[in-house]
């Protein structure tokens, strides 16, 4: 049977500077992993291959080099952002002048409820698959529906090409619908976990056994949730496999009760990512982080980052520049990072973009301009909207502050570390880490 050709769409564009600290990320798009273990479970032969930040001429030779041109199966594209889209374009010209199979593609957040308006920008798509395509994909290879339900379904890392590079990943939610106004998933409901012997198990199946850098999980999640009779099960269904792995996730501050942090430790947690997003009180109103007030809000932050230091749980917090920024409320934040850098093993510092089709982020745009905001044209690709945060801020400006209030709070140590533990090749060493640095 003609193998079957899945492809995670790479990178022209870059979300944040085009070094060589984030061109050496490995994202794993498990979503795709999750449909290509769909289509091998149907009884196909599949491979899934990244792009990565590869240019497309670079990446068709690869794929040639895989016998792609033998092949007579649909292609797969699934695209995990709009910065992907220009790569998409140029490898789906490619694609039909040297293969001419059909192409199809999907990705929930960059199709974004217009799929017309996607196939417009790809004259060489042969159809969009829109939602989440778990139970639409094998008709395009079968012709028949699907209605089995994948929800628990292990991913199979053996259909990853160059799997052995990938840090995996084990999805125990979806949906967050916490209302942020930044959020792609403000409104989507919270699911409940992953069980913790589905999870275990799923990680002894992926485990490789080499000398690589150690296999860490990211419990991919919107928003993590954990009870304590979930934290428990977790607990005991790793001593009874004794699969004691390391694992990391990311979460809101206050969503998590600072009681459960020796459970989480004791679970395995060694990095979550928090959004405190800024501390700044008027910032936070802004972005609608309102379940608390943002004075108990602030609080339950510092509580939580302490007693996750106090039980050797690495914290990187994540901040947003947003709309209406200033030197003042920059400060608030950077005095309120200060009060906490030991209990801090870094920070990550982005900012605020509205992503998606232009008729369907006017809203959003219209509400950070109130705040003071103005697009910034130049900067701005199809799909992601970028701004001027104030009069005072311009957007250049604000990614030079971001750099630097990441530089004061994260060692280069640090940085590598978090790296490692998530997005840069198993065989990638600290040494090589640091002359690539050195070198550009």
């Amino acid at each position: 049977m003609p193998k079957v050709f899945f492809i995670s769409a790479g990178q022209n564009d870059i979300k944040k500077e085009p070094s060589i600290k984030n061109t050496k990320n490995m994202y794993l798009n498990y979503g795709a992993l999750l449909l290509s273990t769909i289509i091998k479970k149907a009884g196909f032969d599949v491979t899934l291959i990244h792009g990565h930040f590869k240019k497309p001429i670079q990446f068709i030779n690869e794929l040639i080099d895989l016998k792609i041109t033998d092949s007579t199966q649909p292609i797969f594209i699934s695209i995990p952002s709009f910065y992907a889209l220009s790569w998409t374009k140029e490898i789906t010209k490619l694609l039909k002048e040297k293969v001419n199979n059909k192409i199809y593609v999907g990705g929930r957040w960059i199709i974004d409820n217009r799929p017309d308006l996607l196939k417009k920008e790809l004259d060489f798509v042969d159809g969009i698959i829109t939602d989440l395509g778990e139970n639409k994909i094998l008709k395009y290879l079968t012709g028949k529906e699907d209605n089995n339900n994948y929800s628990n379904l292990p991913l199979d890392y053996t259909l990853l090409y160059e799997r052995e590079l990938f840090q995996p990943s084990i999805e125990i939610s979806r949906g967050c619908g916490m209302g942020c106004s930044f959020c792609q998933e403000k409104n989507i409901k919270l699911e409940d976990l992953k069980p913790a012997k589905s999870i275990v198990s799923e990680y002894n199946k992926l485990l490789l056994n080499d000398s690589l850098n150690e296999m860490t999980p990211y419990f991919e999640c919107s928003m993590f949730k954990p009870t304590k009779e979930w934290l428990n099960e977790l607990i005991n269904e790793r001593e009874k496999n004794n699969s004691l792995f390391s694992w990391r996730t990311e979460s809101r501050v206050d969503s998590i009760n600072s009681n459960l942090i020796p459970l989480l430790a004791k679970a395995g947690l060694k990095v979550i990512d928090l959004g405190l997003e800024s501390a700044s009180i008027i910032q936070l109103h802004r972005m609608k982080k309102k379940e608390y007030k943002p004075e108990v809000y602030l609080k339950k932050a510092s509580d939580f980052i302490k007693e996750c230091h106090d039980n050797n749980i690495k914290t990187k917090i994540n901040i947003m520049l947003y709309a209406g920024e200033n030197e003042e409320t920059i400060n608030e934040t950077k005095q309120w990072l200060r009060e906490h850098n030991d209990y801090i093993y870094g920070v990550s510092v982005g900012v605020v973009s509205a992503f998606g089709w232009d008729c369907n982020k006017k809203e959003f745009i219209a509400e950070l301009e109130s705040y003071g905001a103005t697009v910034c044209e130049e900067k701005s690709i199809l799909g992601v909207t970028n701004f001027h945060l104030s009069n005072e801020l311009n957007y250049d400006k604000s990614i030079k502050i971001a750099k630097e209030i990441s530089n004061e709070f994260m060692s280069m140590d640090n940085y590598f570390y978090l790296k490692s533990f998530s997005y840069y090749p198993r065989n990638y060493s600290k040494k090589e880490f640091l002359a690539d640095i050195n070198q550009y």
